[in-house]
């Protein structure tokens, strides 16, 4: 009978060389004994999320370590993710855009984004979705904001004649203040859908500057929330999963809205817990007692973990390298656990700057009870250049793991 899986998702866990950290990476700085444990008695290399030299980001990234079989990876858009992790039902032609809160200042026409996440606001997005819920956009077309996690939220538009196929509006992370990008067709037929994500997003900031939530942050001296950001829209689609065609049963344990997204999409199972979060607050320990828990009914369990991108982001790598430190501690029991033991990620973080990479990430496989026979190694992205497993693709890592699971190809 094939062997059970935990496979530990840490966003962002790549990350390149800091001064702060003696030129080495938080990764390379934490203490992991169970990491390097793991790593000692397994298998430990570097594996490329999408293809070498291309930048993921987390539904791409995490897609493709979570079963996303590759010739799909075209269909996956991130807004209509984001609503399948808020339990949001897209109906045939409606449209799916993830959308961020955001700081903004008005200069004359234009809208300059001063802070993406407005300050990563975590209490009243409730309050200020509410006042976005139901916008009459014209032409029939209404547009309704529901807020995931955080910053985070998903603009969801129904009406006739709506196509997907829009630019984002988001600057990205450019050197800030920037103006909101305008959102526009990217082929023939989108010119509506631009247009009524253009007035959802001036309507947006006309509602939400003067909100009470908003007054009271500035009150207190946090960064409005008075705006929102667009990127990634996308229609209804279905998609097809590497374990669920090999007949696995799989269970997700996850805080992030758009890991919890991936995972109903592909038919796996959801393990939600108010100690589950996308920040440094979430409870690792619950998180593998959880997983722990699950494998009594499940082939393969997911555990995800958030923080690490976020300190990246921010450029706190002593917080990313504390917060490693802490799960791995989290991550002993697990050795107790008669399955295979697999750490992968989605993509590369830079503390120094802030931005995603290219870079490949570390990842490694333990078989059950290995870990008893082999050296500790410091786990971490230089080790792995030279490890004991090829480089690959995260589609390949994942059929690596199942052949250590003991389940073939067939």
């Amino acid at each position: 009978m094939p062997d059970k899986c935990v496979l530990i998702i840490i966003d962002g866990l790549g990350d390149l060389p800091v001064s702060g950290l003696d030129d080495k990476t938080p990764l390379e700085a934490a203490h992991t004994p169970v990491l390097d444990r793991l790593a000692g008695s397994g298998w430990y290399g570097q594996v490329n999320p999408i293809l070498p030299g291309k930048i993921p980001n987390t539904h791409s990234g995490t897609g493709m370590l979570m079963g996303l079989l590759p010739e799909q990876a075209d269909r996956l858009s991130r807004g209509p993710v984001e609503s399948a992790g808020k339990g949001w039902t897209l109906s045939p032609g409606d449209v799916a855009v993830r959308a961020n809160f955001a700081t903004m200042e008005r200069d004359g026409e234009a809208l300059m984004v001063t802070d993406r996440r407005a300050g990563r606001i975590s209490a009243g997005t409730k309050e200020l979705a509410a006042s976005l819920s139901d916008i009459d956009l014209g032409d029939g077309v209404r547009g309704s904001l529901l807020p995931t996690d955080q910053h985070r939220g998903v603009l969801i538009l129904s009406g006739p004649g709506l196509d997907a196929s829009v630019s984002d509006t988001d600057p990205g992370s450019s050197i800030l203040p920037a103006a909101t990008r305008t959102c526009t067709p990217l082929r023939p037929g989108a010119e509506l859908t631009a247009a009524k994500i253009n007035i959802f997003i001036n309507e947006a900031h006309r509602r939400l500057v003067d909100h009470p939530v908003n007054i009271a942050r500035v009150r207190n001296d946090h960064l409005p929330a008075n705006c929102i950001l667009t990127r990634g829209a996308g229609s209804q689609f279905e998609l097809d999963n590497v374990l669920i065609k090999r007949g696995l049963k799989v269970a997700a344990v996850a805080g992030c809205n758009t890991v919890r997204g991936l995972s109903l999409i592909f038919g796996f199972d959801v393990i939600d817990d108010s100690r589950f979060t996308a920040t440094l607050k979430t409870d690792v320990d619950a998180k593998i007692e959880a997983a722990i828990s699950a494998l009594r009914d499940h082939d393969m369990v997911f555990v995800h973990f958030k923080a690490p991108d976020l300190c990246s982001h921010d450029r706190q790598p002593l917080l990313k390298r504390d917060f490693l430190q802490r799960l791995d501690k989290a991550m002993e029991p697990l050795l107790k656990e008669t399955a295979v033991l697999a750490v992968g990620a989605d993509h590369t973080t830079d503390s120094n700057t802030g931005f995603h990479t290219a870079d490949p990430v570390p990842a490694l496989i333990c078989l059950p009870n290995s870990d008893e026979h082999g050296e500790p190694v410091n786990f971490g992205e230089d080790l792995c250049k030279q490890g004991n497993m090829d480089r690959q693709l995260s589609s390949e890592f994942l059929l690596r793991v199942l052949d250590a699971m003991g389940y073939s190809d067939s």
